[in-house]
């Protein structure tokens, strides 16, 4: 899969792809998105833009945040391996598009085989198949 933004391969692009622990309108959630600054920033980005649609701060916990290359790409990859479980908030704030209604305990072993360098859809394949055999 490879990701063209504003017309410009973005292959080599470094950021910090993350996944985030949410709990929000009652439901454990995750996100997982990029950013290119700090990681503290960026959350509490989200939840100043959380506060300012439900009036509240939700519960939220950092659970991985790495630097990688190819960044735009990677998340692209989580995104369409996850998409079944993609959730949708209530109300519309600064990432809530990138949130998905799956254990974290799910995501975090994909997220990890991902980065080091593993085709995880390949990875779901053989599971199912061992699964289904």
């Amino acid at each position: 899969m490879k990701v063209v933004k504003d017309s410009l391969s973005i292959e080599e692009d470094l950021g910090i792809l993350y996944v985030v622990y949410f709990e929000l309108e009652g439901k454990p959630l995750v996100k997982i998105g990029v950013t290119t600054r700090p990681i503290e920033e960026r959350v509490a980005e989200i939840l100043t833009s959380i506060f300012k649609k439900y009036r509240e701060f939700p519960y939220c916990r950092p659970k991985r945040f790495r630097k990688t290359g190819n960044v735009y790409e990677k998340e692209a990859q989580l995104h369409e391996y996850f998409k079944s479980y993609s959730y949708s908030p209530d109300k519309k704030f600064s990432g809530s598009t990138e949130f998905f209604d799956i254990p974290l305990e799910e995501v975090v072993p994909v997220y990890e085989n991902l980065l080091k360098g593993k085709d995880i859809f390949y990875e779901s394949r053989q599971i199912q198949d061992t699964n289904s055999g």
